[in-house]
């Protein structure tokens, strides 16, 4: 047996679940059976065979009779007891038979499932192999055990309750009724694998989803960081031509924004994510100057503490101002607000340029894709040709209640 196969084993056909179960199994046995007997016709003891015991007993009073004699030939006494002659053999209680035989069904159960273990923790490639070796193997030990189980019982009660039997009859019907319980601990055995197996491809399914979600959200994150580098760069360089002073601010409210990208956050408070929207904001009022507003309607004592995706406001701000006009003629207002529903929407009216900037496809798409893998939740798009708004929905933090 290789080690992985031995541990693979343990893993639902541990000792300990096995000896649970062997007592489980053996417990129920008992249970319908003494149900069966107690509710059902009477296996022992009935109506003719007390009045038979009674007759015998009659009878060996009053000497050896023919139909005691055949009694005995048919069970005959134990090994180094004296013949009785003259007395009735005491036949034991049925209750007192049962709880001698639990134990020795429960080493049965025992045996049955240990071997059951050992060969499915063998490399056997082909499953109908496995099946046979396990239903010879175990069929085997089950009659082995029946068999020395009922030698036992005779031993130490030659005189069942019942009508007579002889020791054939007696080992045939001890294999009969231990039969069933060979089948229920191989099924048992079969079931536990295969709910291991259903357990293990169900987590190494999930295991292997929440790893594709991992990269593909980093590959969408690593997407997004060069292209707000490049477009902030490009407006830099449109600032140190036209005020170099106002460059400089703008490196200082750069550095801040970048420090916040650089963090590598998987998500953010809404209170985080606004102070970088804010100093971006600052940057691009450097350049465009009142021509660019920006509204700000922030339910901040209540919303402050919840998740948002970093540079998700940002990016949405920085889409807006690519593809408006803005000018002194056509200035360009962009709100972010909260509503009552637990969302944040950014809106602006739009104005479309004469030459329209063509788009890489990251942005909203990007940031639609971030959210359905982070938390499984929609971003809204809503365009009527007059306004544009982008609804992000806010994620209550538990660590902050």
């Amino acid at each position: 047996m290789t080690r992985s196969n031995h541990n693979n084993v343990d893993e639902f056909l541990s000792l300990k679940r096995i000896v649970v179960l062997s007592l489980a199994i053996t417990g129920i046995y008992y249970l319908l059976y003494f149900l069966s007997h107690y509710f059902g016709r009477p296996s022992f003891a009935n109506t003719n065979n007390t009045e038979m015991v009674r007759q015998e007993a009659q009878e060996s009073r009053q000497g050896a009779t023919v139909q005691f004699d055949e009694a005995q030939r048919h069970v005959g006494p134990p090994a180094g007891h004296p013949q009785a002659e003259r007395v009735a053999p005491r036949r034991p209680n049925f209750l007192l038979l049962i709880l001698f035989n639990v134990p020795l069904t429960f080493v049965m159960v025992f045996a049955v499932f240990l071997y059951n273990r050992k060969i499915m923790g063998l490399p056997i490639k082909r499953f109908y192999d496995e099946v046979a070796a396990i239903v010879v193997g175990s069929l085997a030990i089950a009659m082995a055990l029946s068999v020395l189980s009922t030698l036992l019982q005779l031993w130490v009660f030659p005189h069942p309750p019942g009508p007579p039997r002889s020791t054939m009859q007696a080992i045939r019907r001890g294999c009969i009724g231990d039969l069933p319980l060979m089948f229920f601990v191989v099924m048992a055995c079969y079931l536990l694998r295969s709910l291991h197996k259903e357990k293990v491809v169900a987590v190494e399914n999930e295991t292997l989803r929440a790893e594709n979600i991992r990269t593909r959200y980093e590959a969408l994150k690593n997407q997004l960081d060069p292209h707000f580098l490049f477009n902030s760069l490009n407006t830099l360089q449109s600032l140190v031509e036209l005020d170099p002073d106002k460059a400089e601010d703008f490196i200082q409210q750069l550095s801040s924004v970048l420090r916040y990208t650089l963090q590598g956050k998987e998500v953010t408070t809404l209170a985080e994510e606004l102070d970088c929207v804010k100093a971006y904001c600052t940057m691009m009022k450097m350049r465009y100057g009142d021509n660019l507003r920006f509204v700000h309607q922030i339910d901040h004592e209540r919303y402050d503490s919840y998740l948002v995706l970093p540079l998700s406001i940002q990016g949405l701000i920085e889409n807006a101002i690519k593809h408006n006009v803005i000018s002194s003629k056509q200035p360009l207002t962009i709100q972010v607000v909260t509503d009552e529903n637990g969302r944040l929407v950014i809106s602006n009216k739009i104005q479309p340029k004469i030459d329209p900037e063509e788009g890489s496809g990251i942005g909203l798409a990007n940031l639609a894709e971030r959210y359905r893998l982070k938390w499984n939740e929609n971003v809204d798009i809503f365009d009527d040709g007059m306004n544009f708004s982008v609804t992000l929905p806010l994620k209550e933090n538990e660590k902050a209640l």
